[in-house]
């Protein structure tokens, strides 16, 4: 198992479904751009860096980091929270490390004296505010980034006539986002259970568990793993019709500055990494002892939400944290 790199890149891949699209394209799929285009010598030479970090025999010293953030997306409540935060951080002697922050995180807003949620920046100031915060908490320069809507999860298991699971144990949530902002339940039974698009949705934004956010990301990358497995399954040929349905969704669902070349660059280095060359780091408070939590109002509201132990907006030991695993 390739762990978080497999499972979100697949979503964005989805194995077949982009191969498929460059072997009948020369040019790049019409992908969301970021909000603040960079000019297109800059463009050009980013281009070149990650070309030739993936593709030449004598990269050495290149390092890559991708940003990749999942949010509800349109339709849902809180649609523009970005409540997945996870750093691709890419060695040039083929080692990932997968570095997740949590959504509740206290900072300061850049540029401003006010602070909110780390998932809330994106709402605030779109991709370049978040990437900025990202980059002075795990004191890690970010090169490229990936926005997944939930949407393209549903959709794509729908696609698929849906994924068979294996539920640890029940879930039980009387307190499930709905409509509206509102609420409503979602029960699932544990065991073996096939989940239609709806259902996988609910499945992997539930927070009601024991381990709470963990809890969650293990969901996703059952949901995502059934996904690929599935999707590798099929005939390119005589299943075209799904790949082209899968391609048409990741391509309304999916913004990123990535581009097609680079797509298919790092889906064969992905292949490449073994299992004991990859590194999970989640910064959360349950699995290190470097952030408290507590109630903090904001804008009238009180919520839990943590911060670095050394004091907020202190990252230096997350930093020394990250670098340590990393070296």
């Amino acid at each position: 198992m390739k762990t978080k790199f497999i499972f979100i890149f697949s979503v964005i891949l989805l194995t077949g479904s982009l191969s498929l699209y460059y072997f009948f394209s020369n040019k790049s799929p019409d992908f969301k751009k970021t909000e603040k285009p960079a000019p297109p010598s800059s463009v050009l030479k980013k281009i070149s860096s990650v070309k030739n970090f993936f593709i030449s025999d004598d990269f050495k010293t290149e390092e890559l980091n991708i940003l990749a953030l999942g949010r509800p997306g349109a339709g849902h409540p809180g649609e523009n929270l970005t409540d997945t935060i996870i750093i691709f951080h890419f060695e040039p002697n083929q080692k990932l490390a997968v570095i997740s922050l949590p959504r509740d995180l206290l900072v300061k807003i850049p540029e401003t004296q006010n602070y909110t949620k780390i998932n809330q920046l994106y709402e605030l100031g779109g991709t370049e505010i978040l990437k900025q915060k990202t980059e002075e908490i795990t004191g890690l320069s970010v090169d490229r980034y990936v926005l997944i809507d939930l949407t393209a999860v549903k959709e794509t298991v729908d696609f698929v006539d849906g994924v068979n699971i294996f539920v640890p144990q029940d879930i039980n949530d009387p307190l499930f986002p709905g409509p509206n902002y509102s609420y409503e339940a979602f029960a699932l039974k544990a065991g073996w259970r096939y989940l239609d698009g709806e259902t996988a949705l609910k499945y992997i934004r539930t927070r009601y568990s024991k381990q709470g956010d963990f809890d969650r990301m293990t969901r996703q990358q059952q949901i995502l793993l059934a996904l690929k497995q599935k999707i590798l399954s099929f005939n390119p040929l005589f299943d075209l019709p799904v790949y082209l349905k899968i391609f048409q969704s990741l391509n309304e669902h999916i913004q990123t500055d990535l581009t097609l070349l680079e797509i298919k660059s790092l889906w064969q280095t992905g292949q490449k990494i073994e299992p004991s060359q990859i590194i999970n780091l989640t910064i959360d408070k349950e699995r290190t002892d470097l952030l408290t939590s507590g109630p903090i109002t904001l804008n009238g509201q009180t919520a839990s939400m943590v911060w670095p132990r050394a004091g907020q907006e202190n990252y230096d030991e997350i930093k020394e944290l990250i670098q340590g695993a990393i070296e």
